[in-house]
């Protein structure tokens, strides 16, 4: 990275009602390195932000060039301006309460990368699929050129997985609950259980587990644990369980019930791997605790901890999180 490129790390997005100010606004500490060509394509970033996080046509009229171009884009979109409207139209049939944050603006050159969570309900219809209000929380990765103070190009890439999952997550069981009295959700995580690599010094312990309401239609159990704010661009995954006796309604530190088996995290090996947070950020961790319909699931050896994932997804009937964030750490 030059020295010309800045990073700005949002910790929040403001939304009010006056037009100056309804633009989801990257919060520094500092501006004073930031040029005024640097402050213009910021602008034009969070003028396209506030197009996704409202739904108004104006704010991508007035952030696209007219000749603006999907670098990748999705197979039925159209090309040039109208696809991000109709994409953004659709969505919210999907998502009403769409909601886009700016979480990390990086700037350099005519170029601007983006990294927006978008957050929501699921109330509409997705295919054949009835929203039940389920939760929906992803992350996505905008990567702009910017001539004239208008977005030129645009390659992006979404976490599909993320989404596909809370999508086709067909029950909300407010019973299914899951809890841990080493962390509590929406905590911090203490940094004496932190991984024991890069940079961190922590005993790398899984917290303890315990679980209720599991659907009476489950025949087994999986857990993940991942990080949605790494910066892979699709995030991180710490751990995968599965064949987890349904019997079961906790999980210590040391051991795992006889039978469990645990798939490649991505660190392309099985275990578990503690939180690690770059320096000077946070990041939020989410244990997920699936309801299998299956007592044992068919995952081939040796496979990717992405093909394990797909195997869980494809037979869920229910989930329960928790969800914990650590850091910054010097």
């Amino acid at each position: 990275m030059t020295n010309t490129t800045k990073i700005i790390t949002t910790l929040c997005a403001l939304s009010v009602l006056s037009l100056a100010e309804v633009l989801p606004l990257p919060k520094v500490d500092t501006l004073k390195s930031v040029t005024k060509e640097d402050k213009v394509l910021i602008d034009v970033a969070r003028t396209y932000a506030a197009f996704w996080d409202t739904g108004e046509e104006k704010y991508a009229k007035k952030a696209l060039a007219k000749d603006f171009i999907d670098l990748n884009l999705p197979k039925g979109r159209k090309q040039g301006i109208q696809g991000p409207l109709d994409a953004s139209k659709w969505f919210r049939s999907v998502v009403p309460d769409l909601k886009a944050e700016i979480k990390e603006l990086i700037v350099g050159g005519d170029t601007v990368v983006s990294r927006l969570n978008f957050t929501g309900h699921f109330k509409g219809k997705f295919h054949n699929t009835q929203g039940k209000g389920q939760l929906i929380d992803f992350d996505a990765v905008d990567i702009y050129t910017i001539k004239n103070g208008k977005i030129k190009t645009n390659w992006h890439l979404e976490d599909i997985q993320t989404l596909l999952s809370q999508l086709n997550n067909p029950h909300v069981n407010k019973n299914f609950k899951l809890s841990s009295t080493t962390i509590k959700d929406g905590g911090k995580v203490d940094p004496q259980h932190y991984w024991n690599q890069f940079g961190c010094s922590g005993d790398n312990t899984r917290p303890e587990l315990r679980w209720e309401g599991v659907p009476k239609d489950a025949k087994s159990l999986a857990i993940t644990f991942y990080d949605k704010d790494a910066p892979t661009g699709s995030g991180f995954w710490h751990w995968i369980a599965y064949d987890i006796p349904v019997n079961t309604t906790k999980l210590d530190s040391a051991s795992l019930p006889e039978g469990t088996k645990e798939g490649k995290t991505d660190m392309d090996k099985a275990g578990f791997f503690a939180p690690c947070p770059p320096p000077g950020r946070i990041h939020t961790y989410t244990f997920t605790l699936h309801a299998m319909d299956v007592d044992k699931l068919d995952v081939p050896k040796g496979v990717s901890g992405a093909v394990t994932r797909f195997y869980i997804e494809n037979h869920t009937i229910d989930k329960a999180t928790l969800s914990a964030t650590a850091g910054p750490r010097k």
